[in-house]
C-alpha cells in the first residue's frame, strides 16, 4: 500500500525523518564493532572504522529528529488543544514506551546477560538461565548496574517530556518579532548554533551522556533546544525563505567544520589525530558542525523532497515502529552470529541487510491488528497511509502538491 499524497502534507519532513530512522540501521550496526561498550559486540572488536561511521552520524541523526518533532508540534497545536495534543503524544510515544521495555528491550538484556564471553560489554553482569526465567531479575533497577532499562527507548520518553513545555506555550509565544529580525538577515541563524554551544559548553563535562532522564542535563538542555526551536520554525513559516538563502554556506561551513572536527579527533574515537587543540574547542567545532548541518538539511530537504519518494511511501506510515524493533533485532544478529570473525565488513553489511528485512516485517506485520497498533503507537484504525495532521503545511504558506 502507497501513502497518499496530501496537498497539506509536509513530504519534506516525512522523507528527513525516514532516512534518519533508516540510517540507525547503518549506526547500530556500527556499534557492534567499534571501542565503546554496548549491548552486544563483534569478538574481534573494535575497528576503526566502525568508530568513523558512529561518530559522522552521530552529528546529526538525534538531533535531526528532535529537531524535526518540534516542527511537527508545532503544526498539530494549531490544529487541537493542548490536551489532545498531549493525550495524542501519550498514546504515540508513552504506550510503545511501557510496551517496549518489556518486549523488546528485555531480550537485548537477556542476551547481553548470557554472553560473558563477549568484549567491551556496556554492563557486564552475568546471567544463566532462559528468558522467561530472567523476566524477574530484569524488574532489578536499573541499568547498567541492574537489568531494568529503556535502551534505545529513551527517545521516546525524553520528546514526550519536551511536548509538555510545548502544550502549556501552545500557539502564543511565537515571538514573531525575532522571526522578523532574524528573516531580514538570514545569516542570523547561524546565530542560534551559539546558544547550543554555549550549551555544551557549560554542562557536556558534568553530565556526560547517561539518558537516564534525571542526570542527564547536558542532553536535556540540547535536544529540549532543538526541539524548541523546531517549534518556533514551525509557527514563523517565514524563516524557510531565509533558511533557503543560506543553503549553501550552511552546507559548505559544515563540510569545513566536519573536516577539521575529524582532524581533530583522536585515532581512538574514529577521527585522524593531525591537529592539536583543547577538548573544549573541538567539542566546540563538532556542536558548530551540527548546527550547520541541520540548517543545510532543513534547507535542502525542502527543495529535494518536496514530493513524497516512492520508494519511502510504504516506509513512512510504519517508521516509528521500525525504530522500536530495529535495535532489538540488531543485538539478536550479533548473538546469533557472534562466531562468525574474521570477515568484518561483510558480516556488517548482511547485519544490516537482514535487520532491514525484519525490522520493516516487524514493523508491517504490527500495522495490521488493532492491539499491536496501539502498542507500537500507531493509529487506533487501520490505516498505513500518513495522516494528512500529523505534519501539515505551516498556515500562510502554499500547500505542497
Amino acid at each position: 500500500m502507497t501513502a497518499a499524497s496530501s496537498p497539506n502534507r509536509r513530504h519534506d519532513v516525512d522523507t528527513l525523518r525516514a532516512v534518519v530512522v533508516l540510517l540507525l540501521i547503518v549506526f547500530h550496526t556500527a556499534r557492534l564493532f567499534d571501542a565503546e561498550p554496548w549491548h552486544m559486540k563483534d569478538l574481534a572488536a573494535p575497528f576503526w572504522a566502525a568508530d568513523f561511521v558512529i561518530r559522522a552520524l552521530n552529528v546529526i541523526q538525534m538531533p535531526l529528529l528532535f529537531l524535526l518533532a518540534g516542527m511537527s508540534a508545532a503544526w498539530a497545536l494549531e490544529r487541537r488543544s493542548a490536551a489532545a495534543f498531549l493525550r495524542e503524544r501519550a498514546a504515540r510515544l508513552l504506550v510503545p514506551l511501557f510496551v517496549g521495555i518489556f518486549v523488546l528491550v528485555a531480550p537485548q538484556v537477556w542476551l547481553e546477560r548470557i554472553s560473558p564471553d563477549v568484549p567491551l560489554r556496556m554492563s557486564p553482569v552475568d546471567f544463566d538461565g532462559g528468558f522467561f526465567a530472567f523476566l524477574g531479575p530484569y524488574l532489578a533497577c536499573c541499568y547498567p548496574q541492574a537489568n531494568f532499562s529503556w535502551h534505545h527507548l529513551w527517545f521516546l520518553l525524553y520528546l514526550f517530556v519536551y511536548c509538555l513545555p510545548l502544550a502549556v506555550v501552545a500557539r502564543s509565544g511565537a515571538l514573531p518579532a525575532l522571526a522578523a529580525w532574524t528573516a531580514r538577515a538570514p545569516w542570523r541563524l547561524f546565530l542560534f548554533g551559539l546558544v547550543l554551544v554555549a550549551l555544551e559548553t557549560l554542562l557536556r563535562r558534568s553530565f556526560p551522556s547517561t539518558h537516564n532522564l534525571i542526570w542527564d542535563w547536558a542532553n536535556h538542555a540540547h535536544y529540549g533546544f532543538l526541539v524548541l526551536f523546531g517549534w518556533w520554525l514551525g509557527r514563523n513559516p517565514g524563516l524557510e525563505d531565509a533558511l533557503q538563502q543560506i543553503r549553501r554556506l550552511a552546507l559548505a561551513a559544515a563540510l569545513v567544520l566536519v573536516a577539521l572536527w575529524f582532524a581533530a579527533l583522536d585515532t581512538a574515537f574514529g577521527g585522524f589525530g593531525w591537529l592539536e587543540i583543547s577538548r573544549a574547542l573541538r567539542h566546540g567545532l563538532r556542536i558548530a558542525a551540527e548546527w550547520c548541518l541541520l540548517l543545510a538539511a532543513l534547507a535542502y530537504g525542502r527543495r529535494l523532497f518536496a514530493r513524497p519518494l516512492p520508494g519511502l511511501a510504504v516506509f513512512v506510515p510504519i517508521a516509528l515502529p521500525f525504530y522500536l524493533f530495529h535495535q532489538t533485532v540488531i543485538v539478536a544478529l550479533g548473538w546469533l552470529w557472534l562466531d562468525w570473525t574474521g570477515q568484518p565488513l561483510i558480516k556488517a553489511m548482511a547485519i544490516m541487510a537482514a535487520a532491514t528485512v525484519l525490522s520493516f516485517a516487524l514493523a508491517w506485520l504490527s500495522a495490521q491488528s488493532a492491539l499491536s497498533r496501539v502498542a507500537v503507537g500507531l493509529p487506533l484504525r487501520r490505516r498505513l497511509r500518513p495522516d494528512p495532521a500529523a505534519n501539515p503545511a505551516p498556515a500562510g504558506r502554499r500547500p505542497t502538491t
